[in-house]
């Protein structure tokens, strides 16, 4: 059985007494995380998981699995990006991000590692951020890179966990990583992703109006992609969610190892959309239940020696 955790909010309390609410009670943040990880593993068999949310307007938090290191793909470069954002200044910065962003380019990626002086630099930044459960490790996009102070607890690949993604994401919100105006041409930049479909997985279920403000960055590596899909197969998805009361919530979704794609997709658009429906009291909010209800998307059955198909987004 997972750990699941749930951390205090971070407003005071009072020795007030208050007028309890009527009604039944509300579910938790954490019966809901612990319900989507009983879910994944029968709608997206073999999925190694971890997810982590964190409610922006109160501090409650839960997660799953949060500090197990997970492949980064290219989830991490919201991180180089704002390291970057932390020793050079905007005009430097900028075109470099906007192809990061725009299309995940991993030559444009390999250019921002080297404005904050490498990898070895980018792990500085984020122990300084006490990161414990993420580095970069390598990154050969344009000329070949090596950190010689990752701990390589994955091997040769770079990681992170959905604890460390939460926690990050959560302080560049509230303005505590970065200056005003370098704050807010990050969440912009996070604004050119996708929306929804390859790329987009965070925001496919959700409003459009969720869609319309979300700022995130997928990482995927899909099968055929690297040479060993029982290691790989990666889908993570991390970003800021705005609700329609104007509060906001942090959230990582880690998704490796699934033999089937499509169903992998298809939980990680469901748990966007699930969190998002517990944290706006949006009941109503159809999340793919009858598809759910079903086992999730049809299994890809391959022909002996048939190619796999390119789930990569081009």
């Amino acid at each position: 059985m997972r750990a699941v955790w749930l951390w205090a909010g971070l407003l005071g309390m009072s020795g007030c007494a208050t007028t309890p609410e009527t009604g039944a009670p509300r579910e938790s943040l954490k019966a809901v995380v612990e319900s989507l990880a009983s879910e994944a593993a029968r709608l997206s068999p073999g999925t190694d998981l971890s997810l982590a949310v964190v409610d922006l307007r109160t501090g409650e938090s839960a997660s799953v699995s949060g500090t197990e290191p997970h492949i980064s793909a290219s989830s991490a470069k919201v991180f180089w990006v704002a390291a970057a954002l932390g020793q050079r200044d905007l005009a430097t910065v900028t075109p470099l991000a906007e192809k990061v962003f725009r299309t995940s380019d991993n030559e444009a990626s390999g250019e921002v590692i080297d404005l904050v002086g490498g990898p070895d630099a980018i792990n500085v930044y984020l122990q300084g951020l006490g990161l414990k459960h993420t580095a970069l490790t390598k990154w050969n996009y344009g000329r070949e890179r090596w950190a010689t102070n990752s701990p390589r607890v994955m091997g040769r690949d770079n990681y992170f966990c959905a604890d460390d993604m939460v926690s990050f994401l959560a302080r560049l919100d509230r303005r505590e990583l970065l200056g005003a105006e370098p704050t807010e041409r990050l969440l912009t930049w996070m604004e050119l992703t996708p929306r929804e479909g390859c790329g987009g997985w965070l925001g496919t279920r959700l409003p459009a109006s969720a869609r319309a403000s979300l700022q995130h960055k997928g990482g995927w590596l899909p099968p055929g992609c690297c040479g060993d899909d029982a290691r790989y197969n990666v889908l993570n998805e991390v970003g800021l969610v705005t609700l329609p009361d104007g509060g906001r919530y942090a959230v990582a979704i880690l998704a490796s190892q699934g033999p089937d794609w499509p169903k992998q997709a298809f939980f990680v658009e469901r748990a966007s959309c699930v969190l998002y429906r517990h944290l706006a009291k949006d009941a109503a909010l159809d999340c793919g239940e009858a598809l759910a209800r079903e086992g999730g998307s049809a299994p890809v059955v391959l022909e002996p020696g048939a190619p796999v198909p390119n789930y990569d987004c081009e």
